[in-house]
């Protein structure tokens, strides 16, 4: 299968959308650093229980271990083997650590569990072309820790939603999208709490001024443009910085406001080329062009 099924629709060929996702909330996700092959001789190190388990006939976590730290060590290596294999598209491989570790006692806990179905959704979705189980099962992970009675949600609780939501709108479904987007933002009113999950907040922001924009509604692309840009600085987030200046440029001009929209499109221009979005970057110098010769733009860019 090709990366593009975990693109967002205007982000082809950049990064997946659920390595994106994972990326921006694996802080606080059960994501740890494994500790150095040599830590203390008298303890078991994680490549030993592999191994040990496999001479004795038995899974990793059957083992009978007098801490929880190596199971703890060995569960971080699951979930990295499962990010691991989205980062290289690997879906089959994915499926079966998901399939070998759904019902493993190791993985009961709601985080672990929740991480597992989000991910279960995700091949389900795209691999099995499963909509409705896929919709479930997303369902399913923001049910396994409350997500609903929560008046601040997790990163990843922020990131399944963005999932969701992003299902949705490939299934053509924008209103739905739309709501689940402004209910993830209405979540929280805690700066401190949008600070820490700031990347995956504007990427909040970024999905839902695009659906406003697919969706004609120009006036409310500007107002959430304008929000999410105001959470960022002015050296940081400048590839999210520059889709939501262009997005904004394009709701003005089609609202007729050109000063507005010759702003936005030469910021968005400024910041492509910064980063070196070098496509990205000339496609908006082509329009910025058409619109300082007082052209109107001719297709619903």
């Amino acid at each position: 299968m090709s990366e593009d099924a975990f693109m967002t629709k205007r982000n082809g060929g950049e990064k997946s959308l659920v390595s994106i996702i994972q990326a921006e909330s694996e802080e606080g996700n059960c994501h740890q650093s494994l500790p150095p092959i040599g830590r203390e001789p008298s303890k078991q190190t994680l490549s030993t229980y592999p191994i040990l388990a496999d001479i004795l006939g038995l899974k990793p976590d059957e083992l009978l271990l007098e801490t929880k730290k190596p199971v703890d060590d060995w569960v971080s290596f699951i979930l990295e083997e499962i990010r691991k294999a989205i980062r290289r598209d690997d879906f089959a491989a994915v499926k079966a650590l998901i399939v070998e570790h759904l019902n493993n006692p190791a993985f009961q806990s709601p985080k672990l569990r929740q991480f597992l179905l989000w991910h279960q959704a995700i091949i389900v979705y795209y691999v099995d072309h499963n909509q409705h189980k896929a919709m479930q099962l997303l369902n399913s992970a923001l049910n396994a820790t409350g997500y609903a009675t929560k008046s601040t949600p997790s990163a990843q609780e922020l990131g399944i939603l963005i999932s969701l939501a992003v299902l949705h709108s490939e299934e053509g479904n924008n209103d739905q999208a739309i709501s689940l987007f402004k209910q993830a933002l209405k979540k929280t009113t805690c700066p401190k709490t949008v600070h820490t999950n700031l990347a995956l907040y504007l990427r909040i922001y970024d999905h839902l001024v695009q659906l406003l924009y697919e969706s004609n509604d120009f006036h409310q692309a500007i107002e959430y443009a304008e929000k999410g840009l105001k959470l960022t600085s002015e050296d940081d987030y400048l590839p999210i910085k520059g889709e939501l200046h262009y997005t904004r440029g394009k709701s003005f001009h089609h609202l007729s406001q050109q000063e507005e929209a010759l702003v936005d499109f030469q910021r968005s221009f400024t910041l492509f080329q910064t980063i070196g979005l070098k496509s990205k970057a000339e496609m908006v110098q082509k329009q910025l062009a058409l619109l300082q010769e007082g052209k109107k733009l001719p297709f619903h860019c």
